[in-house]
C-alpha cells in the first residue's frame, strides 16, 4: 500500500509492529484490484448512533490521505475520523461519542493531532476493543475520557521504529559502487547501496525519540498513573493493561461497555457523586488496579486539587521528575511521614505507584512517607 511503503522502506517512522505492517502491504499488493477485495477485508464500517451515543469505528491500518482503494482494503484515514467526530458533535441527539478500536497501528502522520481533537472534545468519550488496540491506535484511544476492554485484547505498544535496510555489502558483491552526490550531511540518508553514516544514525534516532516522547506524554496527559516502564514498546493483554493504568476498566463486549457508558451521567465527573469508601480508595492508589479506580478518585478531589495534579504533570513532562532531598528543585520527602496519624502517607496520595514509586518523585518511594507535593483526597485526610 502506497501509505505504508514510506515506513516500510525506512524512509519515515511508523507506530505499528512491523510484520503486521508488511502483511497488510502484501495481502493488498496480492489481492488489490480483484474481487476478493470485499471477501477478504470486509466492509468498512461506518460510524452510527445507539440512544444518545454516537459511535464512530477505529479498524484497520491508520494512514492519512488514503485513497479510496487503500480504504476499501481495511486502511482507515485519519481525515475520515476527525470529520466523522464533527459530524457527530454536529448532532443534537448525541451526548457522548464512543470509539470502537480495531486497529493495530499505522503510520505517525495524523496521528497526534487527532489524539488532540479527541481529546478536547466537549462531550463524555469512551474507547473500547475486543481486538487489538495497539501503537497508533492506543495514542487516539488514550485521549478518551474513558479506556475500556476485554480482558483477552491486545493493547499498548507504545512506541517508534524505523527501519532503514542496509544493502551496501550485497552491492559491494555485485561489484556496485553508490556514488551519492549530496549537500547537507542528512540528504539522501539511507539510499539504497549506501551505510549510514554515526551523524544521519543520530539524527535518525533523535527523530524517533522525539516521536516516542510525544506519545509517552500524549498518554500521561489523561492517563497519569502510567508509568514510563510501561510505555517502551510492550503489548499487555487488557487484563495486564488495566492493572498498569493504560485502561479505565474491563468489559466482556462492546455492548457491555456501551451499556455502562450511556447509563453514566452526562456531563463529566461529580465530586458530589463519590461514593467510595476510604479502604477502597487506598488499595485502589496502592495497588493501582485500574484507570476506572483512579477516575474515581479524582472525582472525590476539589478543583483545586485537580488543577494542582495538572500543573504538577507539566512540570514533570518539562523539568523531569523531582529529587527527594529538599533542596530548590527536590520534593522534601521524608520516608516515614510525621503526620501519619492524619492519613498523610504516600500511599493515600495520588501520586503513589505501588510498590514503592512515585509518578512525580524520583526513587524508592515508602508507602509511609511523605512530601510537600502530597495530593489526597479529603476523605483521607483526618484532622488532628
Amino acid at each position: 500500500m502506497r501509505f505504508l511503503s514510506n515506513g516500510l522502506s525506512g524512509r519515515e517512522p511508523l507506530l505499528i509492529d512491523p510484520a503486521k505492517a508488511k502483511a497488510h502491504a502484501d495481502l493488498s499488493e496480492k489481492f488489490g484490484f480483484t474481487d476478493i477485495i470485499s471477501k477478504l477485508f470486509g466492509e468498512t464500517p461506518q460510524p452510527y448512533i445507539v440512544d444518545n451515543v454516537g459511535v464512530i469505528p477505529i479498524a484497520g491500518v491508520i494512514g492519512k490521505n488514503l485513497t479510496p482503494i487503500e480504504k476499501m482494503m481495511g486502511a482507515v484515514d485519519v481525515n475520515d475520523i476527525s470529520a466523522q467526530i464533527d459530524s457527530m458533535i454536529g448532532l443534537p441527539e448525541v451526548s457522548k461519542i464512543a470509539f470502537q478500536v480495531s486497529s493495530p497501528g499505522g503510520t505517525v502522520t495524523g496521528v497526534e493531532e487527532l489524539a488532540n481533537k479527541i481529546r478536547g472534545i466537549q462531550r463524555p468519550t469512551m474507547a473500547y476493543t475486543d481486538s487489538e488496540m495497539a501503537s497508533a491506535a492506543y495514542w487516539l484511544a488514550s485521549a478518551a475520557d474513558k479506556v475500556t476492554v476485554s480482558p483477552s485484547a491486545t493493547v499498548g505498544s507504545v512506541g517508534v521504529y524505523l527501519a532503514i535496510p542496509d544493502y551496501s555489502k550485497a552491492a559491494e558483491m555485485q561489484g556496485i559502487k553508490m556514488v551519492v552526490i549530496k549537500s547537507g550531511i542528512y540528504k539522501g540518508a539511507g539510499i539504497e547501496g549506501t551505510s549510514l553514516t554515526a551523524d544521519q544514525m543520530a539524527n535518525l534516532q533523535a527523530n524517533v525519540d522525539g516521536i516516542h516522547a510525544d506519545f509517552k506524554a500524549a498518554v500521561n496527559y489523561k492517563r497519569k498513573m502510567v508509568s514510563a516502564d510501561s510505555m517502551e514498546g510492550q503489548s499487555f493483554s487488557g487484563r495486564q493493561a488495566a492493572s498498569l493504568g493504560l485502561v479505565t476498566g474491563l468489559a466482556d463486549s462492546f455492548s457491555q461497555a456501551l451499556s455502562s457508558f450511556a447509563g453514566s451521567p452526562i456531563g463529566g465527573s461529580s465530586i458530589a457523586g463519590a461514593t467510595l469508601k476510604s479502604a477502597k480508595v487506598i488499595d485502589s492508589l496502592t495497588k493501582i488496579k485500574s484507570l476506572e479506580i483512579e477516575d474515581s478518585v479524582l472525582e472525590m478531589l476539589t478543583p483545586r486539587q485537580r488543577e494542582m495534579i495538572d500543573c504538577a504533570s507539566d512540570i514533570v513532562e518539562t523539568f523531569g521528575e523531582y529529587a527527594q532531598d529538599a533542596g530548590s528543585e527536590g520534593a522534601h520527602y521524608a520516608s516515614a511521614s510525621p503526620f501519619a496519624s492524619e492519613g498523610l502517607l504516600c500511599q493515600n496520595c495520588v501520586y503513589y505507584r505501588g510498590p514503592r514509586g512515585c509518578g512525580l518523585v524520583s526513587g524508592d518511594i515508602d508507602p509511609n512517607g511523605i512530601c510537600k507535593l502530597w495530593v489526597i483526597p479529603g476523605s483521607l485526610v483526618k484532622q488532628a
